[in-house]
């Protein structure tokens, strides 16, 4: 086998750099198989409810543009461009000011602002993420968190 002193300086550079490093974050993790594996089904979880939102009505509320209308017996008028579009939103009766996202391509295809449907989307893309991390946080802190309470017990035994 060759020794390190007779490999190239980048490849020495690549075995004693990346490989450490590497073998660190894998030592973090080592026994952790639980916590990763549920962050990554967590994630692909985000990723997947992300794609989702996108592909529904719902994401003029994340990507349009948004225009301030009126509504008057549940239907709301708003303007874009000069033109006069309306939409039914029926159940809040009379409004002066409604927020109202479109996309700017298609002005009719509207929807108006709505707290419950930003949440809804929130923590179904953001809350998998959170709780991911706290995951990987936990599981790379197991081994540590372990030892610790072993030298407690090792200091108890002794003190005794």
């Amino acid at each position: 086998m060759e020794s390190m002193s007779s490999l190239s300086p980048w490849l020495r550079w690549a075995h004693t750099g990346s490989v450490s490093a590497l073998a660190r974050v894998r030592g973090w993790y080592d026994g952790s198989g639980w916590f990763v594996g549920a962050a990554v089904v967590l994630v692909v979880f985000a990723l997947l409810a992300l794609l989702v939102g996108l592909q529904s009505s719902d994401r003029v509320l994340w990507t349009g543009q948004q225009v301030v209308g009126t509504e008057h017996q549940g239907i709301v008028t708003y303007w874009w461009h000069g033109q006069s579009y309306s939409l039914d939103e029926p159940g809040f009766g009379s409004a002066r000011a409604v927020s109202v996202y479109l996309d700017p391509a298609d002005p009719s295809n509207a929807m108006v602002d709505s707290v419950v449907d930003r949440t809804v989307a929130g923590v179904l893309i953001l809350g998998p993420v959170v709780a991911a991390v706290v995951l990987l946080v936990l599981g790379g802190t197991r081994n540590y968190r372990w030892f610790r309470q072993k030298l407690k017990l090792l200091f108890r035994e002794l003190n005794v």
